[in-house]
């Protein structure tokens, strides 16, 4: 058990060192006129490579990605088709199985399935913690906030709730005596690929009722924002360094979503493809 705990420890302070000493890019003003095609800088990484193995999982998931895009797309609210929006989950789907260390060291992917592992791990332990989980990369906490139906306002610490649902859930936060024990049983669902999906599809419903409230057009930047950062704004979005690299490398994956969704049995990608496709 204790060489366990040193084990997980290590990796995740491994993990948060390489976040911690990663460099930021410089912060810009950005004409609000412009947007939303915001000026993408491109990220001080290499461009991604999508691994032919994950592509291959990405059509046995085409499935649970269509069905979850139908439950939880309101077209004529959200203004996209079931399609769009299934292209938007699969973006982000791909987007996330590969960090931007990975891009420049490879080898590191080897890595992966342990420290994705150790974050479950410290999640679910006595220890407690609100660590990322894949495969959407959600934090327990933002699993809850969908859970009890929450979003939180801009600029403040309120919230709006809004009718979500989540297919194949079983919890009952009000059931938990504690948080770390919630954390723990969510952590468990959100692991779940089927489960995962919907998490993910339901945060990007949640995403259009943000944009609707700030009155923000609602695009695949928007969304993809929302599930990075939790902002909509597009003046914030373009002026935050973090969301312009996970825009920028966002876009390289919009070719493979697009066939995913179109049924092409290979949604593969290669350093060549546009990086600023229309939006």
């Amino acid at each position: 058990m204790v060489s366990q705990r040193l084990i997980i420890l290590s990796l995740l302070g491994l993990v948060s060192f390489i976040m911690i000493y990663r460099p930021q890019p410089q912060e810009i003003k950005v004409n609000v006129a412009v947007l939303p095609q915001c000026p993408l800088a491109p990220p001080h990484t290499s461009l991604p490579v999508l691994p032919p193995t994950f592509a291959a999982k990405m059509q046995t998931l085409r499935p649970i990605i269509l069905a979850a895009a139908k439950r939880h797309n309101k077209p004529s609210f959200s203004g996209l088709s079931d399609s769009e929006f299934a292209e938007i989950i699969a973006l982000l789907l791909y987007n996330e199985h590969v960090g931007w260390l990975e891009d420049d060291l490879p080898f590191l992917q080897l890595l992966r399935p342990f420290y994705e592992k150790a974050q479950v791990l410290v999640n679910q332990s006595e220890l407690g913690s609100n660590f990322s989980v894949w495969p959407a990369n959600l934090r327990p906490s933002v699993a809850l906030e969908i859970i009890q139906q929450r979003i939180p306002l801009p600029k403040s610490t309120a919230f709006f709730t809004v009718p979500i649902s989540l297919a194949g859930s079983q919890l009952k936060a009000q059931n938990f005596s504690s948080q770390k024990a919630l954390f723990a049983a969510i952590t468990t669902e959100i692991r779940q690929e089927d489960l995962a999906i919907e998490y993910l599809a339901a945060n990007i419903e949640r995403g259009v009722y943000r944009a609707k409230v700030e009155n923000v057009p609602i695009s695949w930047q928007t969304l993809a924002a929302w599930h990075n950062q939790g902002v909509v704004e597009p003046e914030a979005m373009c002026a935050n360094g973090k969301i312009r690299d996970y825009l920028y490398r966002t876009a390289t994956f919009r070719p493979a979503a697009q066939r995913l969704i179109a049924e092409e049995k290979k949604a593969q990608f290669g350093p060549q493809t546009s990086l600023l496709a229309s939006p």
